[in-house]
Formats: C-alpha cells, structure tokens, sequence
C-alpha cells in the first residue's frame, strides 16, 4: 500500500517539475495553452534543465544544485496551482475525465512496471552503470570510467534524479518518468484533432494497443527518443499549419530545437534522427529558407557543442565504437550487395510485424498521398518514412559485425524509435476519414 501510495506521490512529482507556466506558453505560441499544452513543453524544457544541471561537476556543486530543485519545484507548483486551481470563476473543479484518464494510465503503467522489475541486458552493462556513477555521487567526469563512453547519458540521468526525487528512492522510480513521457507523447499527439473526449480516449487507446509493452520501460533508452519524436513532428506541424508563428520562428521553434538536443543527448544515432527530420524539412519549398537555416546553424551548434564537450571530459566521439571500422569509400561495393540487401529487407519485413507503426503509416501515406498528392505535410511525412528506411538500410549494410546478427540484436530497436516520427498519421488519417481537410 505504501508502494502504490509512492507510485502516485512520484507522478505528481513528475507533474510539478513538468509543468509550464501557462503566460509563458501563451508569449511563445500566441494563445493559450491547456493543462497537457503546458505539460508537453514544460517537459521539454525540464530534460533541458536537468540535462544542464547535470554539467555541473556535483562534487563541488551539489548543495547548490539541491536548493535550486526546490526553488525550481516550488516555482512550478505556485504556476500549476494559480493556473488550474485558483480561479473559481472557470469551474476548475469540473470532472475532466481526460486529465483523469491521463493520470490513471500513468499509475497503471507505472504499477504494471513495480511487478516486472527486469532490466534488460544493454540496460544493465550500459544505461544503468551510468545511472549508478550519478546515484553514487559522481559526474561527468567519471562517465570515461564506464563500459561504452562513447555513449550518451542523459536518460541515465533522468533516471537518476528522478530516483533521487522519489519519496522511497527506489531505482523503477525513475523509469516512471520514461513513462510519464511516453503517455504525455501519446496524448499531446492525439490532440491536434480538436476531438471530443470520448474519441480522444478512443484514439488514444488505440495508438497505445499498437505499441505499448512492458519491456519498453526495462532500461533501455528507445522509448525516450520514441517519445521526444512524436513531440519533434507535433511541434513542426504546429508551426507548420500556424502561419502567424513565422513572425517569431524563433521563439516559436526554440521547444523544437531543445527536443532535438534531447534526442542527440539520449542515444549515438539521435544525431543522425534530427539529421532526418531536418532533411525532411530542407525538401520542403514552402518553408522560407532563413527557417531552415535557423535549425540547420541550431543543429550543429548543438552537435558541435556536445562533440568538444566530450572531448573536454575524455569520452570517445563515436558513432558506436567497434563498429564501422572496415568501411572505406573504396570498398563500398563489398558491404552493398544483393545478397546483404535482401537480408536487411526480410528482417524489416519481419519486424515490421512487431512494429506494426511502419506497416499502418506506409498504409496510411498510400491513402492520402493519393487522396492529395499537393499536401505539403505529407509529403513532409513521406520524406522522413524514405530517410528513416535509408537510415535503417545503411546502417546495417554497412556494419562491421556479422549483418544477421547485427539484424537480429539491434533491427527491431532502431524501428521502434523510428517510429516516433509517423505516430502522428494516425490522428491525421482519423481527420481524413472525417472528411476534414488537412491543408
């Protein structure tokens, strides 16, 4: 009893640091923004923050970095309060059974994760080993210590503060946070329709029977990147179909370009994802070309400033070090062949069995691309399915283990957190069927 009572504490711990001042969301975006709007960015800008925090070389900065979690916790929750429980005028006290809905899906989750405690193998020898080097009272700079230095660590500090924040300080706790990201995904995605609450519920149902399972949540750093690409296509469509957010692109694109360090901080080939996702954009013509030089510069600052950081600490910049050793321009023809090829294609049509967002979203651009081939957001969306499959092909063709295995241990992954990026076909082809138009 105690347990599940912490299991609730902990999600509305999560809530308050999550939570965005509803005036700053209305300074950014122009209008107001409801309770899952506000969660939705202020998520975004608390991984920012924490990722920041953890920067700080803890040895010296600890106490330091403890008041300014209380005074940044304090500060969220007079906002959550005086936005959503201090003006009576606007009957706050209303049933909202989405809000409802939303909660009781994280604490089921969160209880389904209490009773299967696993963690996965990648999650035990990589993500965990530098979630302990932060519990234990180290930093950054004792991450060269770990098993893959080469790898990013943010999740595993995520996991870790959000342990550290928890009233019982058990290590699932922190993966509760991977969920609360993974739900709130999943909702702000399902709410670019404008449905009623019940077709909300519905979609949302749906969207979570295709892919929830509970090994998602066992460790390994998928689900964030999954999570923070719904959020990255949400945004750009936001942006995309609000013409008056070009006047501050800015501003407006600045959620976006944090989503973006987010996934480059989590995992090596987040990098090569906004790489996609920007490439994506860059074929479009109806974006104004300054808007694309303002993410492509945002870009490599960012990745440029993560590439000398590591340096500094004494990590290795890798892509996945051990692997792509042997591929040289002149020996391109030996990784790419008929043979290797076919490989690849029939272990993506096999998990795309499990996987099943990349068979509904190929689905789904048939029906509207067809329906409208001059849609300048589907043709956004049939960039980024071309370049996630190119990714995905190169990827393997070009390993230096053995392609089968290769396949075998890591295919399945990259799809899932590919996947992220067509989530939001769903909703849309839903509008589509409505007889909505989707310019």
């Amino acid at each position: 009893m105690i347990e599940l009572f912490s299991i609730l504490i902990q999600i509305l711990v999560v809530t308050v640091f999550c939570y965005f001042p509803k005036n700053a969301y209305s300074f950014i975006y122009r209008k107001k923004g409801d309770f899952f709007q506000c969660l939705e960015t202020g998520a975004i800008f608390n991984i920012f923050i924490l990722l920041c925090m953890s920067l700080f070389f803890r040895k010296y900065m600890n106490e330091l970095l403890n008041i300014f979690l209380i005074i940044y916790f304090i500060f969220n929750l007079l906002f959550l309060v005086k936005d959503n429980f201090l003006n009576f005028n606007k009957k706050i006290f209303k049933f909202n059974s989405l809000i409802i809905f939303f909660f009781l899906l994280i604490f089921l989750f969160s209880v389904d994760l209490a009773n299967n405690l696993k963690i996965g193998w990648d999650a035990q020898n990589i993500w965990l080993v530098k979630k302990q080097i932060f519990t234990n009272g180290g930093d950054i700079l004792d991450l060269k210590y770990t098993p893959r230095d080469d790898y990013p660590y943010l999740g595993s500090y995520l996991w870790h503060m959000y342990s550290k924040l928890s009233f019982l300080g058990y290590e699932y706790f922190g993966r509760i946070f991977y969920i609360y990201i993974f739900v709130l995904s999943i909702f702000a995605i399902s709410q670019i329709n404008n449905l009623k609450k019940i077709e909300n519920i519905i979609l949302i149902l749906l969207i979570i029977f295709l892919i929830y399972k509970i090994n998602l949540f066992n460790g390994y750093q998928e689900i964030l990147n999954f999570s923070l690409l719904i959020l990255m296509t949400k945004k750009f469509y936001i942006f995309f179909k609000n013409k008056n957010l070009e006047k501050n692109f800015y501003l407006t694109l600045a959620p976006l370009v944090l989503i973006i360090n987010s996934v480059i901080w989590i995992k090596n080939e987040g990098a090569v994802l906004a790489m996609i996702f920007l490439g994506s954009i860059f074929l479009l013509k109806n974006i104004r070309f300054h808007i694309k030089i303002f993410l492509l510069s945002s870009f490599m600052f960012l990745i440029l400033g993560k590439y000398f950081l590591f340096d500094y600490i004494g990590l290795a910049n890798e892509i996945q070090k051990g692997n792509y050793e042997y591929f040289r321009i002149q020996n391109f023809f030996d990784f790419i062949n008929l043979n290797r090829i076919f490989l690849v294609f029939k272990y993506i049509f096999f998990y795309s069995l499990e996987v099943l967002i990349y068979p509904i979203s190929i689905t789904i651009l048939l029906i509207l691309i067809n329906s409208d081939k001059k849609n300048s957001f589907i043709l956004f969306m049939v960039n980024l399915l071309v370049l996630s499959l190119g990714f995905i092909l190169l990827a393997f063709l070009l390993t230096s283990f053995s392609l089968e295995w290769h396949l075998w241990v890591a295919l399945d992954r990259i799809m899932f957190q590919t996947s992220g990026f067509f989530i939001i076909l769903i909703p849309l082809f839903y509008d589509f069927l409505r007889g909505k138009n989707l310019n």
